[in-house]
């Protein structure tokens, strides 16, 4: 397993929605030419740029109804499923398999994320990838903030948003895609912060487990 150091810009927003941007991590991975599933595909930027940047082809899935509604002018197709009902995505996609799945800042908002992962094997490709971004909840900042004794919740999308339900250590999203049957190709983490704080950029390239917002995990199906 290698463990990396990437950078990477903030969300870019396209709408009013909260979370209608990408993850700039997954889509420089992405091969050309790939068939993509992504899994939280929002108002489809990501499918979008991969699209006309890539020559991909993308199937998208969200349970927003009004993101899936701009994300249909640039998938194949969409559909609308809850993801903590995985059965969902059984009687959507059939025998359909993909060679990249993408997960941008999904698995903190599921109760069940390893029954999902267990269910997205079956449409990985043979050497097929998962590209997974989880926030980083052993950043500095949520360490000094619960030492402290403050567990409070915010509403900005940060570390501790009101929305996530699961959170994750660089240990913690190892154990959770070991144990949904995944090898793990890359543990890596990013130096993204605002340029008053420039000085933690060297320090995630020295201790990326303390010092980096995200999480990337490149894994492949291990059946």
């Amino acid at each position: 397993m290698e463990e990396l150091m990437f950078a990477t810009t903030e969300k870019e927003k396209i709408s009013e929605l909260k979370y209608g941007g990408y993850n700039k991590l997954i889509f420089d991975i992405v091969p050309k030419n790939s068939k993509v599933l992504d899994i939280g595909c929002s108002t489809g930027l990501l499918a979008k740029l991969l699209k006309e940047n890539k020559n991909c082809s993308v199937v998208g899935i969200d349970f927003d109804k009004k993101s899936l509604q701009q994300a249909e002018k640039y998938c194949s197709t969409v559909y609308e499923i809850d993801l903590d009902e995985s059965d969902r995505i059984k009687n959507a996609l059939n025998d359909e398999r993909f060679d990249i799945i993408t997960m941008g800042d999904v698995l903190e908002h599921l109760k069940h994320p390893g029954v999902l992962l267990k269910e997205l094997q079956r449409y990985l490709k043979p050497n097929g990838m998962i590209l997974a971004v989880l926030p980083n909840s052993a950043f500095i900042s949520m360490r000094v903030k619960f030492l402290l004794g403050d567990y409070s919740y915010e509403k900005n999308g940060g570390l501790m948003d009101v929305d996530h339900l699961r959170f994750f250590s660089f240990r913690t999203a190892e154990i959770l895609f070991r144990e949904a049957g995944y090898r793990i190709e890359s543990l890596s983490g990013n130096s993204v912060v605002k340029n008053k704080y420039w000085f933690l950029r060297p320090l995630s390239a020295i201790y990326p487990r303390l010092f980096s917002i995200h999480i990337l995990i490149v894994a492949k199906n291990e059946i």
